[in-house]
């Protein structure tokens, strides 16, 4: 009995012993497996990782292209700058080739310039290349790409120009840039303010504000309703040192006979001149000037030397009186008689200058 016991137990060790074997090598291998997966996980996930640096790399590199020609602290000049990208990329639909930094905009450069070499002629893509170039800061390609596209126009179009003086402002030859931008003017191109205001934005880096304030009159004539514009005139007008109130009469500059001037705070002005600028009639009576709106028949009478004056019958009292001036001039208060006769008057303290539309 004692001897079966024994070789019971005997047995029972044994199968105890080879159980754990069995146990411990599948857990080995079951381990090993897993570090092997493990190891091709982590294989991936470092590739990935790279390729997701790399792709940050870009974008940061994108970026940076995309502002490297701004200043911060010039809100009119970034202003500009984002009026003219709208312009430039209008009617380009595909994104990856707008928006510098966009995924996949070396990609499609490449498919760009495999589709050109099988249609060389093709403006086209001649365009959208030279527009992703600037975007991922290859300004040289984007320059001999524009060139051969401008060659094969009849005349410079605007988006052509401007891009192409904004690739060379960005290699840091602004008076290549100017130069591209006069081809422009000399075309039968309309011009938009814009234009004209990076031009001023040009000289004005070039350390010539007089002329870039000449650039800024030509904005204005094209576009008097932006505000903006009349601002950076002024700025550039108390830069150049060119003194005395500037009136803009819907967009163009007046020349007066006799220089307008400021009594208690109002614009004093030749009243001929701004009527004729404004389109209104002006008839003298014993004494008072008679200003009339042809357009809704409005009328302001002033009165030389008194603060009386009427609006379409009705009195009002004047702070500043009309008065006579050499050499036989009568001067009024300009915001007075435009806003009461439909006018809109603006006043920048920089540069003196007046908006009337």
């Amino acid at each position: 009995m004692k001897r079966k016991t024994r070789l019971f137990l005997s047995a029972l060790t044994l199968v105890i012993f080879l159980f754990g074997t069995v146990g411990t090598a599948f857990g080995m291998g079951k381990k090993d497996y897993g570090r092997m997966d493990n190891t091709g996980t982590e294989k991936e996930l470092q590739e990935s990782s790279t390729a997701e640096d790399v792709y940050q790399h870009k974008e940061k590199r994108d970026f940076e292209v995309k502002t490297r020609t701004r200043n911060k602290g010039d809100e009119f000049q970034v202003k500009v700058e984002e009026r003219l990208g709208r312009e430039i990329t209008e009617g380009i639909d595909d994104e990856e080739l707008t928006e510098p930094g966009a995924k996949g905009l070396e990609k499609r450069i490449a498919e760009l310039e495999r589709k050109l070499t099988e249609d060389p002629g093709d403006q086209k893509l001649l365009w959208k290349l030279a527009v992703a170039y600037r975007n991922t800061g290859e300004y040289d390609k984007a320059i001999e790409t524009l060139k051969e596209l401008e060659g094969q126009l009849p005349h410079p179009t605007a988006k052509v120009a401007v891009l192409l003086a904004q690739c060379l402002k960005s290699k840091g030859d602004k008076e290549a840039a100017l130069a591209e931008l006069e081809k422009l003017l000399e075309s039968p191109t309309t011009v938009s303010g814009a234009v004209y205001a990076y031009r001023a934005i040009l000289k004005e880096e070039l350390g010539k504000a007089g002329e870039a304030s000449e650039e800024m009159e030509k904005a204005i004539a094209a576009e008097p309703g932006d505000e903006d514009l009349y601002k950076k005139a002024g700025e550039l007008y108390k830069k150049a040192g060119k003194k005395g109130i500037k009136v803009f009469v819907k967009g163009k500059k007046t020349n007066f006979d006799a220089e307008p001037f400021v009594k208690e705070g109002r614009t004093m002005v030749p009243v001929r001149a701004i009527a004729e600028a404004l389109g209104l009639d002006v008839k003298y009576k014993a004494g008072a000037v008679v200003i009339t709106n042809p357009a809704s028949g409005k009328t302001v009478t002033l009165y030389l030397g008194r603060t009386e004056a009427k609006v379409s019958g009705r009195k009002v009292t004047l702070d500043v009186p009309a008065q006579a001036i050499p050499p036989g001039r009568t001067v009024v208060p300009l915001r007075f008689v435009s806003e009461n006769l439909d006018a809109k008057v603006n006043w920048v303290e920089d540069g003196q200058v007046v908006a009337v539309n």
